[in-house]
């Protein structure tokens, strides 16, 4: 969409140019009023194309299956204790990373039987 509102401003912008150079010949004052439009378009659709939009949060719910206790979280590598956030979902798995040593792994689930 940032694509066709750069081109768009570019457009615009040349359009303008063209009318205010061309302002010269014939009706000048109607020439200078549509370059200067033109030029204002294009600026506008540059802003519009460099603002940002409205930002979306995404929030992944876990399911567990079964019964589930509520243990301390350590690291692996240093039993350094960990809390909510050194653990974070990417890539649809989730990850520990360890604010002591520095340790990233994924968090796997025991298996159940």
């Amino acid at each position: 969409m940032k694509e066709f509102s750069y081109i768009l401003a570019i457009l615009l912008g040349m359009g303008g140019l063209i009318f205010l150079v061309g302002a010269g010949q014939g009706n000048t004052v109607v020439r200078v009023i549509i370059g200067v439009v033109l030029l204002g378009a294009a600026g506008f659709m540059v802003y519009l194309a460099r603002s940002k939009g409205p930002e979306m949060k995404v929030t992944h719910q876990v399911d567990f299956t079964g019964e589930t206790e509520l243990e301390e979280l350590r690291c692996r590598a240093c039993s350094g204790r960990l809390n909510a956030d050194s653990v974070e979902m990417r890539e649809g798995a989730i990850y520990v990373d360890c604010p002591y040593c520095g340790t990233s792994y994924q968090l796997e689930e025991r298996a159940k039987w």
